[in-house]
This record gives C-alpha cells, sequence and structure tokens, in this order.
C-alpha cells in the first residue's frame, strides 16, 4: 500500500481562529488537519504535513500541540520534521480461542490481524495495556480521522 504524503493532508484555519494573539511579534493558529482513510499507510518517522504557509506562518512554525480525537492514539507534532507522530500502547488480543488457559489468546497488530504470539494467561476479545507508547508501524493504515492543532511560529 501507498505511505501517506503531506498532499493527502487537509488543513482548514478559519479566519476567527488565525492569529489569535494580536500585538504580539508570533502568530498563534488553530488549525484542523485531516488524513486517512484505512487504505493509506503511517509513513516511517511521521505523517508529513503540507507547507507551513499553509498554516497561516511565514518562517517557521516553533510549536504545536495536537488536540486528539478520541481514536486510542497519541497524536504529537514533530517541529523539526513538520510531521504529526502517530503512538499506540498496549496489546488487544483476537478471537480465536485460546488453545488452553495457560497458552492465552493471541495477540493482534495494529492493522487487527492476528500474530503468531500468544500472551500467557489472556482472553479472547480483550484490550491489556503494557509498558510505554510505542509509534505506529509503517504498515499501518489509518482510519479518516480530524483533530485540531495549536501551532505558535512566525
Amino acid at each position: 500500500m501507498t505511505a501517506l504524503a503531506s498532499t493527502d493532508v487537509t488543513v482548514s484555519v478559519s479566519t476567527r481562529n488565525r492569529d489569535i494573539w494580536a500585538g504580539t511579534n508570533k502568530r498563534c493558529q488553530i488549525a484542523t488537519v485531516a488524513f486517512g482513510n484505512a487504505a493509506l499507510t503511517y509513513p516511517t518517522g511521521g505523517v508529513p504535513l503540507p507547507a507551513i504557509g499553509v498554516f497561516g506562518f511565514v518562517k517557521a512554525i516553533e510549536f504545536g500541540v495536537v488536540m486528539p480525537p478520541l481514536d486510542g492514539y497519541v497524536y504529537k507534532y514533530d517541529v523539526t520534521n513538520h510531521k504529526i507522530m502517530i503512538f499506540g500502547q498496549g496489546v488487544t488480543t483476537g478471537h480465536t480461542t485460546a488453545a488452553d488457559a495457560t497458552s492465552g489468546a493471541l495477540a493482534l497488530n495494529y492493522a487487527g490481524a492476528e500474530l503468531a504470539v500468544r500472551l500467557m494467561g489472556t482472553a479472547i476479545d480483550t484490550d491489556y495495556i503494557f509498558g510505554a507508547l510505542k509509534q505506529l508501524p509503517a504498515a499501518f493504515a489509518p482510519a479518516a480521522t480530524s483533530f485540531l492543532m495549536m501551532l505558535v511560529g512566525e
């Protein structure tokens, strides 16, 4: 499958949310960002964003924060590479019956396919949270998503 590109990302900044810090040498914009269709995959390192001018900046974006949708993922703006990074956590088990109570259920990958990995002592069709967040793999195809970003720059 093809990876998401900056041309697959839609950005809109309403007049009301443009230059919301009047009288300073910095601009602050609130933009709506949308991408994904469950067909294009997550690129290694994050989803590239359109040029900074699309967001209303001329020189640089110095800071950005994402108000994530309620889809279970964490979104981070990578200011150095001008990308959106997506992180996930935990393990979801599949619906294949566990071989026995000890072996546990098969784990699912981010695409929802069962892996040949059994998690001992787990139940089928259950979410488990383990450890730190991990960036999504390149094979993951995010569903259509939309969120707000607040950006500061010049």
